[in-house]
Parts: C-alpha cells; sequence; structure tokens
C-alpha cells in the first residue's frame, strides 16, 4: 500500500497527464453517448467541467471552489482530501450519466 507522501508525489507528477485524461474522456464519451440527442450534452459538459476543475485545483494545491464557497490552500489536508473525493465523485456521476429515465 502507497504511503501518503508516495500517493501525493505520484498524483503531483502525473497530474498534467490525468486531467488531459479527463477532459479527452469526456468530451469523447458525452458526444458519443448524446449522438443526436443533444438536450442534455452541454448541462452534462458543464457539470463535468465543474467538478474537474475542482480536482485540477486539488492537483495543482489552489484553492478549490464549489459554487458560492470553497476550501483553501491553507485549510487541513483532510479537508482538501475530502473536498477533492467529492469533486471526483462528482465528475464520475456527471462522466456515468446518461439522461434522465423518465424522460
Amino acid at each position: 500500500m502507497f504511503s501518503n507522501d508516495v500517493w501525493l508525489a505520484w498524483m503531483k507528477r502525473y497530474r498534467a497527464y490525468i486531467l488531459c485524461l479527463m477532459v479527452i474522456l469526456s468530451i469523447f464519451i458525452a458526444v458519443l453517448r448524446f449522438w443526436g440527442e443533444w438536450k442534455y450534452f452541454f448541462g452534462m459538459l458543464i457539470g463535468q467541467l465543474f467538478f474537474g476543475q475542482a480536482v485540477q485545483s486539488y492537483l495543482y494545491g489552489k484553492y478549490i471552489s464549489f459554487g458560492g464557497g470553497g476550501v483553501t490552500v491553507e485549510s487541513s489536508p483532510c479537508s482538501r482530501l475530502v473536498a477533492f473525493i467529492v469533486a471526483f465523485i462528482g465528475y464520475l456521476v456527471m462522466f456515468l450519466f446518461n439522461g434522465y429515465p423518465w424522460s
């Protein structure tokens, strides 16, 4: 199992590749999933960008913003990690979004 320092060092080293992969996959999956049905495309893509920028802020050690609030750089590592986990889960939910079942 990785120690905390090794995991953070790995994420910092490959952060640009992780973010590029997230952006490319977001656009690719969104286009494939909503081809011909553009009703939810832009909303889903904006949701992914919203949560993706929070993930990017964590990886680069910057201010993590969520709507009207956020987590500062001086906050505890635990609160920054919780914000990252929430942002990443939000990103995954938007990534797997396939429209509403009742529409």
